[in-house]
């Protein structure tokens, strides 16, 4: 099955992740993604108001900012102190980032098809596909020319979940051959996420996979000559596979490499730039300044990738099958400061006799040289590994894992795939129990990988919904790789981050006004530790010993939690929610079929507090696919995760493991539910006076709707000024395109380019735009809303 089965075709390259860092900056709570605006009482500090922050936002937004100009409350977000070792901007290092993503293609720089293989050992460098570029594209917009594919971070302070937007998916040359034009039906979400590498070094060390599969009907061929691609078409016929599946991995990202991988001036962001070079606080205000003077900074990572078969009873979105799973047992120690780094996920089939293994994110690596202009890669030497079965509770081993099967030649040859071979008499113990990878030699207490028994994937990835919206989510569960029986039961349960910052931890959404103590507070910020509540009745997590926050491109650091001699103070929920930095974890979407839950919690200082929560059961059909009803209650980011018995619902848990749990992220646009009668008032108020067109603009449309995109979002100034009336109403017919609600939920040209236009403002732009602009201005009132 999938891209372990054969025939397989191999890619590589490098990928470009270009967004726009003034709205997810992951130190500082400048934007109120719930509210979709400014948060106002944050920069009140800095004497920015309302009033004038169209003349001091941007200007304060490319200034280095240091911790001591911050407010506390901010710097005691547990990790957060740490972020600020050296200022940094809080427009960070791509201000006029437009979300586009894809590979990269520039002079010497190519992403194309490096080999292919029908079979096992029938490895081939020679076909009429071989050299080709793919890519990943967008929605053309009547134009010749595709527009860049786009991700959208479905929350601005969760690293754990980015949505990637796609028309097509382009293998070869489809025109004039050989090639594939691959036609979107799933959108991919970032898989298996470990920011626990991060350790080793950076941000650049982080790795993530994503798929996608397209049905027969999705597909347009055009094998031209190439072996490989009439051998594909051929075996998805024979093996009535039901279409195609890519899977790519994404690492060893990059920063300031503008010049290089790209046309763009030098930007250097991180550190200080040589003798002579602008800053790029210098280039920001020039851009701001002139339009002409806009400048991208993405940053760059490698990626390599297998296209092969899909059936239906796969996942269509991440790995399936055998999957493997690390636990508490080091592989290593993170150089100079002592972290245990385990291993990462492994997919695991068997062709055969040939143990097919797909270990694109199972193994850390290096880069060869940080300071190399295009980076490389290379595995780190973890000596050998066993790989085996438990049955009887005895292990028995299929084959053995060595450094020439994983190091970076390796890796690169097969995009991270392995193909062992296993002797014909022990084949047959593959599925007759769990599967393991061991340290040689080594008993149960060396276990490194282990079988995930159930695992559950939702298939619509990365779902907005509106206020009052109904929506229903696909699971599909899996048993032991296989499609799950009929009746298997799952639990739904919804949590939500508290601070209004970067990579925080996980906790129960509860509808009652409950209280517990979030994090240990102490004279050093560096040193605050957070608090994993659980339930009386529950099990109990264990903190991690160094556990690693994420700042959005800056580094990623190890906080020391050891106990400090000093003492420290309790700091609760509800005084972190009263303040600049804080979220409600009240529930932003209602199961309608859910169950009403009580909870004790036991927060370290007290027991018995009441939490009152709903979670849902949802059942697997034939095809082993359960569903859920959710309604959209208020703006906010849910994360639904998922459990095989309501006894497993925890009260909170920790970023780090998320990469191998089960979530679903979802993102609940606010409702404001004046906003259309105020709208109306205010025309109805003006609309007889000669300015009428100026005075709705500037008292309504602007301010209350467009605003917050114009501060956000420059890129916008190079095409549609969102603070240029005359430029705005020029192009009225496109806007009310790419405001739509079809276009928010597919096109890769949605606007606002994260997609976090509420239903409310984008009613409000469609009447403007309809009804005044469209109409001349007809000084005559409009309807009451």
């Amino acid at each position: 099955m999938s891209v372990l089965n054969f025939p397989r075709i191999y890619f590589n390259g490098h990928m470009f992740w270009n967004p726009p860092t003034g709205n997810n900056n992951d130190a500082l709570p400048l934007y109120d993604a719930v509210k979709v605006d400014l948060n106002w009482r944050f920069l009140e500090k800095f004497g920015i108001t309302m009033d004038n922050a169209d003349s001091r936002l941007h200007p304060w937004m490319i200034t280095p900012l240091a911790g001591n100009q911050v407010q506390p409350e901010v710097l005691a977000v547990p990790g957060n102190a740490a972020t600020f070792s050296q200022p940094f901007m809080p427009a960070e290092w791509d201000l006029f980032g437009d979300n586009a993503c894809g590979a990269v293609d520039y002079k010497d720089i190519k992403s194309t098809v490096i080999a292919g293989e029908l079979q096992a050992n029938n490895y081939i460098t020679q076909d009429a596909l071989i050299g080709k570029n793919y890519q990943l594209v967008g929605n053309p917009f009547g134009s010749t020319q595709p527009t860049p594919a786009r991700f959208v971070d479905i929350s601005p302070w969760e690293n754990t979940f980015t949505a990637l937007f796609f028309d097509k998916f382009l293998l070869g040359d489809p025109t004039s051959g050989p090639g594939l034009i691959l036609k979107r039906e799933h959108r991919m979400l970032d898989r298996f996420l470990n920011f626990n590498w991060g350790a080793l070094g950076g941000l650049s060390f982080v790795t993530a996979v994503w798929q996608t599969s397209f049905s027969r009907d999705a597909i347009t061929w055009n094998c031209g000559e190439s072996v490989l691609l009439q051998q594909l078409q051929a075996q998805m016929k024979a093996q009535k596979a039901d279409g195609l599946m890519v899977r790519f991995s994404t690492y060893l990202t990059v920063y300031d490499r503008n010049s290089i991988f790209n046309n763009q001036p030098p930007a250097v962001s991180h550190g200080t730039p040589p003798p002579g070079q602008p800053t790029i606080q210098e280039m920001y205000q020039s851009a701001l300044d002139n339009v002409s003077k806009i400048f991208f900074n993405p940053a760059y990572g490698r990626t390599a990738g297998t296209v092969g078969l899909w059936f239906k009873k796969e996942f269509p979105t991440a790995p399936a099958g055998e999957r493997l799973v690390p636990g508490a047992l080091p592989v290593m120690t993170a150089p100079g400061n002592g972290a245990p780094i385990t291993l990462g996920v492994m997919s695991a089939e068997m062709n055969g006799n040939v143990l097919s293994l797909d270990a694109a994110t199972t193994f850390p690596f290096k880069p060869v040289n940080k300071s190399a202009p295009i980076p490389v890669a290379q595995r780190f030497d973890n000596g050998s590994f066993d790989i085996g079965v438990v049955k009887d509770k005895q292990f028995h081993k299929l084959a053995e894992i060595t450094p020439h099967d994983y190091d970076q030649a390796a890796f690169d040859k097969r995009s991270g795939l392995i193909d062992l071979p296993v002797d014909l008499a022990s084949a047959p113990l593959f599925g007759q129990g769990p599967l393991q990878v061991r340290f040689p030699g080594g008993g149960d207490d060396k276990v490194l990988l282990q079988r995930q028994e159930w695992t559950a994937e939702v298939v619509e990835s990365g779902m907005f919904v509106d206020v009052g919206e109904e929506r229903t989510l696909s699971i599909m569960l899996q048993h032991n790789g296989q499609t799950a029986p009929a009746g298997t039961s799952l639990w739904v349960a919804q949590y939500g981050n508290p601070y209004m910052l970067g990579t925080t931890d996980y906790y129960l959404c509860f509808e009652n006004d409950a209280d517990f103590v979030l994090y240990e507070s102490f004279a050093d910020p560096t040193k605050n530790t957070p608090n994993y509540p659980q339930f009386t009745d529950g099990k109990t997590m264990e903190k991690l010993a160094a556990p690693v926050t994420v700042s959005g491109g800056r580094s990623v650091k190890l906080v020391d939690i050891a106990p400090d001699a000093t003492a420290s103070t309790p700091v609760t929920y509800r005084s972190v929610l009263n303040s600049i930095v804080g979220v409600s974890l009240a529930p932003s979407v209602d199961f309608p079929d859910g169950i009403a839950m009580t909870g004790h919690l036991n927060d370290g200082t007290t027991t018995g507090t009441i939490i009152n929560y709903k979670i849902c059961k949802a059942v697997a059909e034939k095809n082993g696919v359960a569903t859920v009803r959710l309604r959209g209650l208020t703006g906010g980011f849910p994360t639904l995760r998922f459990f095989w018995s309501q006894d497993e619902v925890e009260f909170s848990f920790q970023q780090g493991s998320g990469f191998t749990d089960f979530l679903a992220p979802i993102r609940v646009l606010p409702q404001e539910p004046q906003l259309m009668a105020e709208f109306v008032n205010a025309w109805n108020n003006c609309y007889q006076q000669p300015d009428a067109r100026l005075t709705i603009w500037a008292q309504f449309i602007y301010p209350r709707v467009l605003r917050i995109f114009y501060y956000l979002y420059p890129i916008m100034n190079k095409y549609m000024p969102l603070n240029d009336l005359a430029r705005v109403e020029g192009a009225v017919d496109q806007l009310l395109v790419l405001i739509s609600k079809a276009y928010q939920e597919e096109s890769t040209l949605a606007m606002p380019i994260t997609r976090d236009l509420p239903q409310s403002r984008r009613a409000v732009l469609e009447l403007w735009a309809n009804s005044l602009v469209k109409r001349n201005y007809p000084p005559m009132p409009l309807p009451p809303a």
